[in-house]
């Protein structure tokens, strides 16, 4: 699940990019175009159009796909260093929660990241 949603991210980032790069102002016709390029496979369904259910285009999706994406990254970092050998590791579960949980959002992400690993 998580690789669709990275996958997901990442074609709408590049939709996203095309779509701002692009002179044809025709969005119908350039998402027909790149339908099939970036869905894998899956037709397009006659008489919709995918640009009209995608109002991410035009508020930073890109932020948020790349804040996914590093969430990703973070969360991976934490399990390899602190958690891979024992997941019922109960230091290690501590240290998370008073490092990291009990921060709720007061300090920087990544200070927050490197204070706990």
């Amino acid at each position: 699940m998580v690789v669709e949603q990275t996958g997901h991210c990442v074609r709408k980032g590049l939709v996203h990019q095309i779509i701002h790069s692009s002179e044809n102002g025709d969005m119908v016709e350039l998402h027909k175009h790149l339908h099939p390029k970036l869905m894998l496979g899956i037709p397009l369904l006659e008489g919709t159009n995918p640009a009209s259910c995608f109002p991410r285009i035009a508020i930073g999706y890109e932020v948020v796909c790349c804040n996914y994406i590093w969430s990703e990254v973070s969360a991976a970092d934490i399990f390899v260093s602190e958690f891979q050998d024992d997941l019922l590791n109960q230091y290690a579960g501590l240290q998370y929660r008073n490092k990291v949980l009990a921060s709720e959002g007061a300090k920087e992400t990544l200070e927050i990241l490197s204070d706990y690993l």
